[in-house]
């Protein structure tokens, strides 16, 4: 029999608590919904509306002008002794434009502070105290929130600990009772709380400590990397001269860094280090090894209190209030599962609910949402979108109460899944819309605009962090501006999708979990969500398939640059979470550069290598390729020298020893005749989209041999993208001369090794370019007009070709061959190339000049063609880009004037 369950949604905190959609309140908004939370007497939402309060306005008084304590705290880690020196330049300088930055404002700023942290302790007072006591409010606080009311522009940060762990106020007593437990009890604490989660956390356990009996307690708060307020140095230094003890408190550590440094930074007040105490609950069963230096008081995982929520008559007793007093509720179970994020609880119940006239059975599970209105932002979220998700029960103290959803991830119909992925993606855009995107004034937060910046930083190599904050920074945001702001989902890859078995429909499986994440980068646009699904690409049919549905959804078009920068970050955010292999993630991330230049730099008409005419061999690591964004890529004059060498009736050919899969994926971008790979080893003929085997029987055998060898070395990984020769790495990059030898040796020398940069090669001794180019230009029945390489196995190539030319990066090998050698390096010097066979520079003629391109993409682009002449041609592309920057923005200032 079958009963009704429809989705009510609830939650168990009574009255009508705040339930938002967007969790980045600016201070105005905080101060009002504070004011509500305590006039309607939701103590819990009020105590963390008040910590947000108390945090932001502890970071309008500490604040890191343009990042530089960010950078100066980078700069003192790195091994070189002028990096430390500057450094210290650094962050003496970010104190200074601190100070003045504060200035007169200091005085009220800290009064505001001070009512605030009053407030916030007396409601952690009533928070920790089992009777429900109700809070003495301060005769203040209408005062304090209306100055709070006038910091319009300030955004609150959110604490991970109540947002992606499941942390409670009653760990907080629990950390209390075993500090209390300990022989050396004091009469005096000072708790510091550690950068936003801490600020959180540490009234909590003072007024958990003032419980339990502790006379004198006081909390402060600290940010690694800034300098201590004054007032609250002082507080530590006179509750450490009165024989108290300070206390360190932060969400759970991974490597304890955060923690450590505040301790460090406690002890440079003159603290002796056996007076400070670390409290803490462990995402583990033991601290980690950077914490060992200081006496901890830990909870263990395994003691958190919200496992004492997932029992099978907590699960009965609260379906029953979520649904109706008419059900009867059977559970069994739990069944544990992983967490999306470490400190987070998953659990899996078969439930069955009974009624007098019918029953039903169900997989529900129950997973960490946040706490309060953090938890909230779930029911919020599934609220106008339950088409989408599985069947949404409500939330209760943290946990949300979902149908379980079983069966494989959709590895087949891409068709379905990815309308089915747009469809979701544009309803939440519109569903979820907010007036406003706060992250265009958040300068030091995790938002996607930083990330992107992150992600192209590379371009400046030692200099990346300056780059991206004071140029790159200003590029990204402008580029990811979006005038429909909403709050995208965050998880939208392929693993999150499955199908219902009730009703067949597709459905999201996480849907809550990664906005306002610690590991998440926070958005206001929905195409990162459409970008997040289309990294996984099965097929580019699937992700044209996605754009195309979303668009006819929507109406709205998206911009190649928002695309391409929505998906290396994606990308980048998948490599720091471990959930794709980093060969993976470099192939799709180049390309998705190889893909946007060939949107804005569109490659001739492919019928041209059907055509005929005469190739153009090259090399692509040193010459169409370099690695400054972490992976090798072409650039925009990379790509339009080919553009013009195809457009002028040659057909480019890469000559290469990357594996075949690369040189597949550049034919395929950019309309190229077919690619020499591996060596010589292979080679493919894009006319016919097949690939021929140019080993000998003997020389599988060989490679067999050497693959079987390297299998028995400790530390040496095969790269398995290579199939027709043998790419090997140690930890430390290309194997030891020695350790190549006895490879060799094995395979009877015939195979040959070759020592890369990052890696070692094995060849077979009968196969290079040269002969692979041989028998491509052989079946393509053309001449070699051009030849373009950097290395010792590009001169057999060379020496084929009408014109030989290299780059100025090429290796002394190839300078001493004779080789003409072009007067810039890279892509810069492929194009020196390029301009002596066609007798212009590349695009300098109408038959191979590209279309005009947009601002938007000539602004992308010159960050990408920072390094197309190498190091050397860095600092005048960086002011050219600096003055397209600047005339941007005037630009855009005019504008706005001219409007107002």
């Amino acid at each position: 029999m079958t009963c009704d369950l429809s989705p009510l949604l609830t939650n168990r905190e009574g009255g009508r608590p705040l339930t938002p959609v967007d969790l980045l309140f600016t201070a105005s908004e905080l101060a009002e919904l504070l004011r509500q939370a305590l006039r309607e007497g939701h103590w819990l939402d009020a105590y963390l509306l008040a910590a947000g309060s108390t945090q932001l306005v502890d970071d309008a008084i500490r604040p890191d002008p343009a990042q530089l304590y960010r950078a100066a705290a980078l700069l003192r880690r790195d091994d070189s002794m002028y990096a430390r020196l500057a450094g210290s330049i650094t962050y003496a300088t970010a104190g200074t434009i601190s100070a003045v930055m504060v200035g007169a404002h200091h005085r009220n700023l800290h009064r505001l502070r001070m009512s605030l942290r009053d407030l916030t302790f007396e409601l952690a007072r009533t928070i920790v105290d089992p009777t429900g006591r109700h809070p003495s409010l301060p005769h203040s606080l209408e005062p304090t929130l209306h100055a709070l009311t006038n910091r319009k522009s300030d955004v609150m940060r959110i604490p991970s600990c109540f947002r992606s762990f499941d942390q409670h106020p009653d760990d907080m007593v629990e950390l209390a009772r075993r500090f209390h437990e300990r022989p050396a009890a004091t009469r005096q604490v000072c708790v510091v709380g550690v950068r936003t989660s801490g600020n959180y956390l540490a009234p909590l356990l003072g007024a958990a400590l003032e419980r339990r009996g502790t006379p004198e307690v006081s909390t402060v708060t600290y940010r690694p990397g800034r300098p201590w307020e004054r007032s609250d140095a002082k507080i530590l230094r006179s509750t450490v001269r009165e024989g108290g003890t300070i206390l360190v408190v932060d969400d759970p550590p991974v490597t304890g860094g955060s923690i450590a440094d505040t301790a460090r930074a406690v002890e440079a007040l003159g603290i002796p280090r056996h007076r400070i105490v670390l409290v803490v609950a462990l995402a583990e069963e033991t601290p980690p090894p950077a914490l060992a230096r200081w006496e901890g008081v830990y909870l263990p995982w395994n003691r958190w209190a919200v496992h004492r929520r997932l029992t099978r008559t907590a699960l009965a007793a609260t379906l029953r209030e979520m649904l109706s007093p008419e059900y009867r509720v059977v559970a069994s179970g739990p069944r544990r599962l992983p967490g999306d994020n470490r400190a987070r609880v998953r659990a899996r119940f078969s439930v069955t609910f009974i009624t007098e006239s019918s029953s039903c059975r169900r997989e529900i599970i129950v997973e960490g949402a946040g706490l309060g209105f953090f938890g909230r932002h779930a029911v919020a979220v599934a609220a106008p979108l339950q088409n989408h998700f599985p069947h949404v029960y409500g939330v209760s103290d943290g946990l949300l109460y979902r149908d379980w959803v079983s069966g494989p991830e959709i590895s087949e119909e891409f068709p379905e899944l990815a309308e089915s992925i747009a469809e979701y993606v544009a309803d939440r855009g519109r569903a979820l819309r907010v007036l406003r995107d706060p992250t265009r004034s958040l300068r030091d937060r995790g938002t996607s605009a930083a990330a992107a910046a992150r992600v192209l930083s590379g371009m400046f190599g030692r200099f990346d962090l300056f780059g991206q904050y004071l140029l790159l920074d200003r590029v990204t945001r402008g580029l990811l501006r979006t005038d429909t702001p909403s709050i995208p989902d965050g998880q939208t890859q392929l693993q999150y999708w499955r199908r219902s078995p009730r009703s067949g429909a597709i459905r999201k499986v996480q849907f809550h979990q990664s906005s306002f994440s610690n590991l998440e980068i926070t958005c206001y646009d929905s195409v990162s969500d459409l970008a997040g699904a289309a990294v996984e690409s099965p097929a580019h049919e699937f992700e044209e398939l996605l754009r195309t549905c979303y668009t006819e959804r929507t109406g709205e078009a998206i911009d190649p640059e928002r695309w391409l920068l929505y998906k290396l970050t994606a990308l980048w955010r998948l490599c720091r979470a471990g959930d794709m292999s980093r060969e993976d993630i470099e192939f799709r991330s180049a390309s998705a550069v190889h893909e946007y230049l060939s949107t804005v730099i569109p490659p001739v008409d492919h019928g041209v290598r059907v055509l005929g005419g005469p190739l153009c061999a090259v090399d692509l690591d040193g010459v169409l390729e370099t690695s400054p964004l972490g992976y090798p890529c072409t650039t925009p004059l990379g790509a339009l020298s080919v553009r013009a060498l195809a457009a002028h009736g040659y057909r480019p050919v890469p000559v290469t020893g990357r594996c075949l899969r690369d040189a597949i994926d550049r034919c395929r971008r950019f309309g190229l005749a077919g690619a020499v790979a591996e060596y010589g080893a292979v080679v493919y003929d894009a006319r016919t989209e097949t690939w021929t085997d140019l080993r000998t029987t003997s020389a599988v055998a060989a490679l067999e041999r050497v693959r079987a060898h390297i299998a028995g070395l400790d530390d040496v990984r095969i790269d398995p993208r290579f199939r027709f020769v043998v790419r090997a790495r140690s930890r430390s990059g290309p194997l030891p001369d020695v350790v190549a030898a006895g490879v060799v040796a094995a395979a009877d020398g015939r195979v040959r090794a070759i020592q890369g940069q990052s890696q070692t090669d094995f060849v077979p001794q009968e196969v290079d370019k040269s002969s692979g180019l041989s028998w491509l230009a052989h079946r393509l029945d053309e001449e070699i007009a051009l030849a373009v390489g950097d290395s010792r196995e590009d001169l057999g190539v060379l020496a084929m070709a009408g014109l030989s030319r290299a780059p100025r990066n090429a290796d002394e090998t190839v300078h001493r061959s004779g080789v003409t050698i072009t007067p810039h390096a890279y892509q810069a010097g492929f194009a020196d190339a390029c301009s002596d066979l066609l007798g212009h520079r590349p695009g300098g003629c109408p038959h191979c000049a590209p279309l005009t391109l947009s601002a938007r993409s000539r602004l992308l682009c010159s960050v990408l063609a920072l390094r197309e002449d190498g190091i050397h041609g860095l600092p005048i592309r960086t002011m050219r880009l600096a003055a397209a920057i600047a005339r941007r923005y005037r630009k855009a200032r005019i504008r706005r004037n001219s409007f107002e």
